[in-house]
């Protein structure tokens, strides 16, 4: 071991029985003091003042042991301290013996004294020692592992507690036992050094087990009782010596056992009042710190939470530009079609798509769809709907993309084959308007609205939209798309659109259905197509808000007149 290791271990254990070794030094000096001037004249004529010494001393022992009783006794139900409790009541009896002294009850058990003869007092001097000394030996000796498994009823400690009193009160009123056998006019007789020292012998060992536990634990309860076992150990000593009741010596040893009571008073005082209370703060202490590690912690993930959420928006808005840039963003022009369009997203990323598209001179591709789900795996599967078709009339050219029930199955199966989840899907209407010959080739893929074809009059004719989803049933089902025609006029119109048109509601719950819907074209049937759109975006926003449940998309398609 090194010189700074030496250094703090010295330091260490001076810090721990510093105490205890100032409280041996002062007793010892204390009690050679009094036998060096025990002697002199002027401290042999202090009998009157010592026997008020003594009964002040007394009456602070009264106090202490009952303090302690009340202490121990009615924080056992909290504390569970089964050790603390009997040592309580042992108190109580000694508090008992000292009250019988003090207000001399009965009457000739505690007489007033002289000043040289012995008394009837120091039988219940040596009665309360021995009490004391056996008992805090025996609690010493017995673990306290299992104090709070074992509930002890007060009312039995109470009632031996009263055998003791009973017992030693009647022992001491025996005719024969007499003061003088405790002590003569020459001191102490050999009973009663045998018993001074018996209990002296007690007390050392009772400060040995004292010691052993705070040397073990560092319990500071542990270590005032060490410093009381000591006094008491010095008071049995100072008696060893005595000449009559109330000389110096009896004080001292009075004083001792005073000090000594005030060391158990304050373990008894950390044991149960103080250390509960120690406990408490240090557990809230122990909560504030994991409270504000919580804080800390959740500080950190809302802040990995918000890192995350921004790249997710950043990517939600890069896919959102994507969705944007497949959609048209002008419409074809012709002499004799016109066309426009309408959506309102749910959220940033819709579901819906549409697209308008010339095929050649007087042919042009139309559809409008929905896909299943918000955000950016929908807006991923209308994109793979766009290059699928684009892809298409790459590969066959005009021709493979004037079949709409061709185009169909083309998807339905390049779905299949990719790697979607099973509950994905896509629902849509893919048709081809001829300019020349007026005829409206379509075929549905399981869009579940139905096409509505306005006449110059506003009469409405609802078409027939029979399909099959496009969705993962490609190794059970191969689905036949079946194409439907229909003739157009100049003047007529075409609305196609997705179910989160007529289904949007209102704060009331209300739909918008398809009973609207047809009021408004009517209403605006006479304007063309792009006033349309505008009159259906605006009552659709003033009744379901700008911001419906479900995507809203609509596309209109005008056969113009000739002149």
């Amino acid at each position: 071991m090194g010189l700074v290791e030496a250094r703090k271990s010295f330091l260490t254990v001076k810090g721990q029985f510093f105490q205890l070794f100032a409280t041996l030094l002062i007793s010892i000096i204390i009690l050679l003091l009094t036998f060096m001037t025990d002697d002199l004249p002027v401290i042999t004529d202090m009998i009157p003042i010592n026997r008020v010494c003594n009964r002040a001393l007394e009456v602070f022992l009264l106090i202490v042991s009952f303090s302690i009783f009340f202490v121990s006794c009615f924080t056992y139900s909290q504390t569970k301290n089964n050790h603390s409790l009997i040592a309580g009541f042992t108190f109580l009896a000694g508090g008992i013996f000292y009250w019988i002294m003090i207000v001399k009850l009965p009457a000739g058990l505690a007489i007033a004294e002289s000043a040289d003869c012995p008394k009837n007092s120091f039988l219940i001097w040596t009665l309360i020692r021995l009490i004391n000394g056996i008992c805090f030996s025996i609690l010493l000796s017995i673990r306290s592992d299992n104090d709070n498994k074992v509930f002890i009823k007060r009312r039995y400690l109470f009632l031996g507690t009263a055998i003791i009193v009973v017992s030693g009160y009647l022992f001491i009123r025996m005719p024969s036992v007499k003061p003088e056998l405790l002590m003569d006019k020459d001191g102490l007789t050999t009973i009663s050094v045998i018993l001074t020292s018996f209990i002296a012998v007690l007390y050392i060992y009772t400060f040995i087990r004292a010691m052993k536990v705070f040397r073990k634990t560092g319990d500071v309860v542990y270590k005032a009782l060490s410093n009381a076992f000591m006094l008491m150990f010095f008071s049995e000593a100072a008696l060893l010596t005595i000449k009559q009741i109330n000389d110096l010596k009896s004080v001292m040893s009075q004083l001792f056992l005073t000090v000594s009571y005030a060391f158990m008073f304050y373990a008894f005082y950390i044991q149960n009042i103080r250390r509960p209370y120690l406990l408490l703060t240090k557990a809230k202490e122990e909560l504030d710190g994991y409270l504000t590690e919580l804080d800390n912690l959740v500080d950190q993930r809302t802040n990995e939470l918000r890192c995350m959420n921004e790249k997710l928006m950043a990517d939600q808005e890069i896919a959102r530009e994507m969705q944007l840039s497949m959609l048209p963003s002008d419409m074809p022009v012709n002499e004799n079609v016109t066309f426009s369009s309408g959506y309102i997203p749910a959220e940033n990323l819709s579901g819906d798509f549409y697209n308008v598209f010339r095929i050649d001179d007087y042919q042009y591709g139309v559809c409008v769809g929905d896909v299943s789900g918000h955000g950016v795996s929908a807006a991923m599967l209308s994109i793979f709907t766009f290059q699928k078709m684009q892809s298409l009339m790459e590969e066959t050219g005009v021709d493979g993309m004037t079949i709409p029930s061709m185009v169909l199955k083309h998807i339905y199966e390049s779905f299949n084959a990719a790697n979607f989840n099973d509950d994905m899907y896509i629902v849509m209407l893919y048709g081809v308007f001829n300019t020349q010959s007026g005829i409206f080739s379509y075929a549905s893929g399981g869009l579940n609205t139905i096409p509505l074809r306005i006449r110059p009059d506003g009469s409405i004719q609802e078409l027939d939209n029979d399909g099959f989803a496009i969705c993962k049933l490609g190794s059970l089902l191969k689905p036949k798309f079946v194409n439907h025609q229909v003739l157009l006029f100049p003047g007529d119109k075409l609305i196609l659109y997705t179910d989160g048109l007529i289904d949007a509601r209102n704060s009331e719950g209300e739909k918008y259905s398809i009973t609207r819907l047809k009021k408004i074209i009517q209403k605006y049937n006479k304007w063309g197509a792009e006033r349309i759109t505008q009159a259906l975006t605006y009552d659709i926003k003033k009744f379901a808000g700008e911001k419906p449940a479900d995507d809203v998309t609509f596309l209109v398609l005008d056969v113009l007149p000739p002149f």
